[in-house]
């Protein structure tokens, strides 16, 4: 059969980025003996686009993949594509639907979601269409009758990784990602210990009956291959590793990094959590090509990470990480969240104070965004803490608060985050130059120039 799957990038937080969930979906697809193509979608002009390419392909499914941002654009896209090709099935996976499901009841054109990982079970879909029978009974669907949610039983998590087909990246622009972003993204891991109150593993984790997401890998030696194969598609320069902690399973950690340095001759950089740092954890990491590291401050307060967001981190935690990573010539970068519920603009300078105690190599920051299905979110809508009516039409995500602040607040949550590196390095010339130029054109165009100087930077030195 012939399968279209349908990326929605429109003003989304991570611009040209790469999908690993949608990657991996297609890749098994391919593997199952269908034909596939992708469309990606980035602004309301593009819409026509995929409208032309339904009538040239003529596909007997339609895939979205979705985050909470963009499921509005996922619904009207889908009314475009359901009105002109009717008999056409239309399903949508991802994290919004896995952790929201009721959102199918909001739309009256996508005839199913998949909740949780459904590489297994899009293709019991599939073969399901081909021989006729009723797809509606696939594991790990879910549909609407008769005004109602219906959910099927989840197959369990893959528990070996490796035995699924590396993630897509022909039918998938991968070599595009790579020239944009100047960098080789790699998934190794999926699921996360943690239970932070504002992110969707402890969401997806009670899909599963699961007390946590926990962490599943891809084995050393079929990641290192896969990075790789990588190698034969695209020059790479840099590689940049988006697992959620880098390295949790210590085993997996000394095998993979030493595989890396012998195999592997760019550098790359990690995710990690304040906690597990050591010096050697750092010291394997530098030792085997790690170039930077990002490490999660999140909040420099210590009520609202802890209490609010439920880290479990304490400041001395913290401070530690950063002092070991400088300590072993590791470049940082520093993770940060404003704008949560009950953190005041002093909270907020404690993150700033905290961020200047720690002299990260970078420091960036997003708003607070309430995903419905995690903890934190759902205490945001129960709670009325959410402009419900902005939220219907929101999309500029992490970039402006829709929790129910002044506007001034608001405002004001959006003057630091624009000018945040001016706050966290007000001795540097480069980002406080940012204050005063930052609404002019000319200063615009400065500041294009210096991210890209700044990301090249990250790749040379």
């Amino acid at each position: 059969m012939n399968i279209l799957f349908i990326y929605t990038n429109i003003n989304a937080y991570h611009s040209d980025y790469y999908s690993f969930g949608l990657a991996s979906i297609i890749s098994v697809t391919k593997a199952s003996g269908h034909t596939a193509r992708l469309s990606i979608v980035n602004s309301f002009n593009d819409y026509r686009m995929v409208l032309r390419e339904i009538d040239e392909f003529n596909p007997q499914v339609i895939g979205f993949t979705s985050v909470s941002s963009q499921f509005m654009f996922v619904n009207k896209l889908a009314a475009k594509i359901k009105e002109k090709y009717k008999d056409t099935i239309i399903v949508c996976g991802g994290t919004h639907p896995t952790i929201n499901p009721d959102c199918l009841l909001e739309s009256r054109d996508i005839d199913g979601i998949f909740i949780g990982e459904a590489e297994n079970s899009f293709i019991e879909f599939l073969q399901k269409i081909e021989s006729g029978d009723d797809f509606k009974t696939t594991d790990n669907f879910g549909y609407v009758e008769n005004n109602k949610l219906i959910t099927n039983k989840l197959k369990p998590l893959v528990s070996d990784i490796a035995s699924l087909p590396y993630p897509d990246k022909t039918t998938y622009p991968y070599a595009k990602v790579i020239r944009k972003t100047f960098y080789a993204p790699f998934l190794f891991l999926r699921g996360c210990p943690c239970n932070c109150a504002y992110c969707s593993n402890h969401a997806i984790a009670k899909k599963y009956s699961l007390m946590a997401f926990f962490p599943r890998y891809r084995n050393p030696e079929s990641s290192i291959r896969e990075i790789e194969e990588a190698f034969k598609l695209s020059r790479i320069k840099f590689i940049r590793i988006v697992d959620e902690i880098f390295g949790i399973d210590a085993k997996w950690r000394e095998e993979f990094c030493n595989s890396y340095k012998k195999r592997i001759k760019v550098k790359f950089h990690c995710f990690t959590r304040p906690d597990i740092v050591t010096p050697d954890y750092i010291k394997l990491l530098k030792d085997s090509g790690c170039h930077s590291i990002s490490i999660g401050i999140e909040s420099g307060n210590e009520h609202i990470r802890n209490f609010i967001m439920k880290r479990k981190i304490s400041d001395k935690q913290i401070i530690n990480a950063f002092d070991l990573a400088h300590k072993y010539g590791l470049k940082t970068s520093a993770i940060n969240m404003i704008g949560l519920p009950q953190e005041s603009e002093e909270m907020v300078w404690d993150t700033i104070k905290l961020n200047r105690r720690v002299k990260p190599t970078i420091s960036g920051v997003n708003i607070f965004y309430p995903y419905k299905g995690t903890e934190l979110g759902e205490y945001c809508f129960k709670n009325g803490l959410v402009d419900t009516e902005a939220y219907s039409k929101f999309s500029n995500e992490r970039r402006e608060s829709i929790l129910l602040f002044s506007k001034e607040y608001r405002d004001k949550l959006i003057y630091y985050k624009n000018r945040w590196r001016a706050f966290v390095y007000p001795d540097n010339l480069l980002f406080a130059s940012d204050r005063i130029i930052r609404d002019s054109f000319i200063g615009n165009q400065l500041r294009k120039l210096k991210h890209s100087i700044l990301r090249w930077s990250k790749v040379s030195s």
